[in-house]
């Protein structure tokens, strides 16, 4: 028989058993709800893979209302627009889920806690709520532009807003289903073509001319040149032994206004100023350009590269990576950065692939945070726009003639390594008050004013029609 303080001590200890429950509990719940919130969007986190039979799984549409993605009735995700393959990404129970599919998981399948009274709704309530629709900033017209004039191409095609950093078209050849993961998976992942791979945000190359953009915003800003300076190549520069050629171009050779060295795109011109700017110079623009980190962006970015972090910054790198060589790598949402950021008067928007949340066609608001960053000043962004509408008036980029309006834009045509070269082309237009800004690279393409231009050219008109 129990005295009563031997039942106050059973008591007790009963209270305290309880209680350590109750704090082992709580304290399991804010680790993995509240503090691993980094977690949610794990492509193996088993409610991120539950998601996949979930028949009340929110849609993603295009900024026109378009479905792009949807849930069937046996709750399988199709996918209506192989264009869109790489940014929607996909969902599967073996293989995970990336791009929209994971980033925006928690909204499209309604699992959003947030603070301890979400997290504590998540752990109670096993009623799964009904998924909201995540609408993208795509425009359907210039997508199709995109993928069409791409076509089979290996390469991508970004396409920006200027002003607000929405991305109208982001177009990754070789392209898939990603509704077929679940019979073609293994395939896919194997495949030496990388289908899976978003060119435009993980794909790196190197940039070649279209680099100069950012090389002559810093020689502009530094007054290492004007834009009447005038320089001289007699048939070469050398630098520290290693000989430059002005014959890449063939206005390369003579005496003329820098301007003209950036309009026909002249490399020794520019590894002979590149030098005088210096790696300090090079380096400070290139990362307000956005070099050397990843860029801040809806979907995962592979940083662009300046430099290997080993490698020894001699002259002559300097100068070969002033002209768009060297070490350098660039992923084609990088330079349509570039392009976007000199047609947007110096100011670089963040850009973003969503517009907003959506349940039953009705908004509720937006979902990416916006930000802007000074790159360059306004009147040096000016002189930037004039010397790569110079590039177009002067013939260097045949492609994106006869839209109607003036174009600015830079070629670019990268040694690969191989023997080959991948065409580039950057541009933005209308010139005068920029709408779009476009970026192309088309692997082992050859020429960019020849190849990846008229691309670019295509993709413009579908932007300004609309």
């Amino acid at each position: 028989m129990l005295t009563s303080g031997g039942f106050e001590r059973r008591l007790s200890a009963a209270g305290l058993t309880a209680l350590g429950v109750m704090l082992v509990f709580f304290g399991g719940l804010a680790y993995w709800q509240v503090l691993r919130t980094d977690l949610a969007n794990e492509d193996r986190n088993p409610r991120v893979l539950s998601a996949f039979y979930d028949p009340s799984r929110g849609s993603i549409l295009d900024r026109d209302g378009n479905v792009l993605v949807e849930t069937l009735g046996d709750g399988t995700r199709y996918y209506h627009d192989a264009s869109v393959a790489q940014l929607v990404g996909y969902l599967d129970p073996r293989y995970g889920s990336q791009g929209i599919e994971l980033a925006f998981n928690d909204v499209l399948s309604g699992t959003a806690p947030s603070g301890w009274d979400g997290a504590i709704r998540a752990e109670f309530d096993r009623e799964r709520p009904a998924g909201n629709d995540v609408v993208l900033t795509i425009d359907p017209v210039v997508q199709a532009a995109a993928a069409a004039a791409l076509g089979p191409q290996k390469g991508a095609v970004v396409a920006i807003d200027p002003r607000n950093g929405e991305v109208l078209a982001m177009v990754s050849v070789p392209t898939y289903d990603p509704g077929s993961l679940a019979t073609a998976g293994q395939d896919l992942f194997e495949d030496p073509n990388s289908p899976l791979l978003n060119r435009a945000t993980q794909g790196l190359y190197p940039p070649g001319s279209t680099f100069k953009t950012v090389t002559a915003s810093g020689i502009l800003e530094r007054k290492i040149a004007t834009p009447e300076t005038i320089v001289t190549c007699p048939g070469e520069i050398v630098i520290d032994g290693f000989p430059i050629s002005c014959s890449n171009t063939a206005e390369g050779v003579g005496t003329y206004p820098f301007k003209s060295a950036f309009t026909f795109s002249v490399n020794a011109i520019f590894a002979e100023l590149g030098v005088k700017l210096g790696w300090a110079g090079l380096t400070d623009i290139a990362r307000r350009y956005g070099f050397d980190s990843a860029l801040d962006f809806t979907l995962e970015s592979a940083p662009s590269q300046l430099h290997r972090k080993d490698s020894k910054t001699t002259k002559t790198l300097l100068a070969s990576t002033s002209f768009g060589q060297g070490e350098l790598l660039a992923t084609p949402l990088q330079m349509a950065e570039v392009a976007a950021t000199i047609a947007n008067g110096g100011v670089r928007m963040r850009p973003h692939l969503t517009l907003a949340e959506q349940r039953n066609g009705k908004s509720l608001g937006p979902i990416e945070p916006s930000s802007s960053t000074r790159v360059i000043s306004d009147q040096l962004a000016a002189t930037m726009r004039e010397f790569m509408v110079s590039v177009v008036a002067n013939g260097q980029a045949n492609g994106v003639n006869n839209l109607g309006v003036a174009v600015g834009g830079k070629t670019g045509t990268a040694e690969a390594g191989d023997g080959t070269s991948h065409a580039w082309f950057i541009a933005f237009a209308p010139a005068e008050a920029p709408t779009v800004a476009v970026a192309v690279v088309v692997e082992n393409g050859g020429r960019g004013g020849v190849v990846a231009s008229p691309i670019a050219g295509q993709v413009l008109r579908a932007a300004l029609a609309r």
